[in-house]
């Protein structure tokens, strides 16, 4: 079977017409002296001839071997088979040992059936196909007859002159009707055609397989870009998640470890309450990054619903979190003011989240690159959604033109948090905009859609 796949369709081709050919000659040597022995060997060699040639050639060559074998096995076989040219004085092709004209055995079809066969199977049109194999066969049983009888009907000798055995050839246009088998003709004509449409039918479930292998294909592939975009986007999901959680805690840790240290010696109590500070923020940092932690480890990486904002995996702050968040600011130096919804809103879909994350590293912006001394967060909730606003009043000046647009994450993490705010907006179908605030620093304005 390997040996049978390496080789080519030519390949394929020669060997299974050999095979058939040995087959077909041994057997015709093997019945040679017996009961079984054909009345005319000679036809028989010119059909398993032509078969052979048809099975070798006829799916490289499907329409130079339809005409050849449509026009020339008829002509060949007749010639060899009744022998007439050798009585009228021809002797090109000999005298066979019987005269007929007609067809002398139904499997010596074979030639027409495996061309039409193969013929429509390489993509031969079936109308071609069957214009040539049943106009063949009907040259073959009714057209060979005919020839015969006008042939003789103009001869000036008495046909008993040719012999016994020419008797019952037809020796007028009315003898047709008695010597021609009508119901072999249909049938034979019947079953070329049905071999026609099965080799189209063949081809086409052939290229239908071939559609569903190259789509299969393309399934496959798409599959896989698509597990390579999801694993992307979890990665993404999951650097967002931590650095929102974690960079705000620690941000605020080193800036009071910083500024305790510039006062240590003048002020140990600064110090002393600093340690304590930083320790319990230590704790809570460490608190929120387990559970976020324990959430990705326990949580399906893409649930129905989680439009990547890690709505769906991630624990949700409630207001008190975000209350808090103020006060680690007030903690390292910067007053901030906030002006939340009422403190029963459950925060619990996606857009909530997306909210809290980007009010946390907004503020983590401005305590880590704002240099301020003030900020204001209002969250504005309304059925037309929610609007979030947090400005600073920071000496870095306005922010750049097009900032959102030319922010980019860096090896060192410095470009995430406005990409990370952005991500986290459009996820939810929301919007989000840098620009001058009133205060004199930054404005950082994200829309958010209604909670569905």
């Amino acid at each position: 079977m390997g040996l049978w796949r390496r080789m080519t369709q030519g390949q394929q081709d020669l060997l299974v017409a050999a095979v058939v050919g040995v087959i077909w000659f041994a057997a015709l040597n093997l019945i040679n002296g017996t009961w079984l022995r054909p009345h005319n060997p000679a036809v028989s060699v010119v059909t398993g001839t032509f078969l052979v040639a048809t099975i070798a050639f006829a799916r490289r060559i499907p329409r130079t071997m339809l005409v050849i074998v449509s026009v020339l096995y008829p002509f060949l076989y007749a010639a060899v088979g009744t022998g007439l040219a050798a009585q009228l004085g021809l002797e090109i092709f000999g005298q066979p040992e019987i005269s007929d004209a007609a067809l002398q055995s139904e499997i010596h079809l074979v030639p027409l059936l495996v061309v039409g066969y193969l013929a429509a199977s390489a993509g031969v049109r079936r109308f071609t196909c069957l214009f040539f194999t049943m106009g063949s066969l009907a040259g073959l049983m009714i057209g060979l007859p005919t020839v015969v009888a006008i042939v003789l009907s103009h001869v000036s000798r008495d046909i008993t002159q040719y012999g016994d055995r020419y008797r019952s050839l037809p020796r007028n246009v009315a003898s047709l009707y008695s010597y021609i088998d009508v119901s072999l003709f249909v049938f034979a004509e019947a079953l070329i055609c049905g071999m026609v449409l099965l080799g189209a039918d063949t081809r086409r479930r052939r290229k239908s397989v071939a559609l569903l292998e190259q789509r299969n294909a393309e399934l496959v592939r798409l599959r896989a870009v698509e597990a390579e975009r999801a694993a992307v986007a979890e990665r993404t999901r999951i650097a967002r998640d931590l650095h929102d959680v974690i960079s705000h805690h620690v941000s605020a840790v080193v800036i009071r470890a910083q500024a305790a240290d510039r006062v240590a010696d003048q002020r140990p109590e600064v110090l002393r309450e600093a340690i304590r500070w930083i320790i319990a923020s230590g704790k809570e940092a460490l608190t929120a990054m387990r559970e976020t932690v324990r959430v990705l480890n326990t949580a399906s990486p893409q649930i129905a619903g989680d439009t990547g904002s890690g709505g769906g995996t991630a624990p949700v702050p409630d207001l008190a979190d975000v209350a808090r968040m103020g006060e680690r600011l007030k903690a390292v130096g910067i007053d901030v003011t906030m002006q939340l919804p009422p403190r029963q809103r459950q925060l619990s879909s996606a857009t909530d989240l997306t909210a809290v994350r980007i009010i946390q590293e907004a503020l983590t912006n401005v305590m880590v690159h704002a240099k301020a001394t003030a900020a204001r967060v209002t969250w504005q909730s309304g059925p037309q959604g929610e609007l979030l606003t947090i400005d600073d009043n920071g000496n870095g000046g306005p922010p750049p033109v097009n900032v959102l647009e030319t922010a980019r994450r860096q090896e060192s993490g410095r470009g995430n948090g406005l990409i990370g705010m952005r991500e986290r907006a459009t996820a939810v179908g929301g919007t989000l905009a840098v620009a001058a605030g009133p205060l004199g620093g930054w404005r950082v304005q994200a829309w958010l859609p209604p909670q569905k």
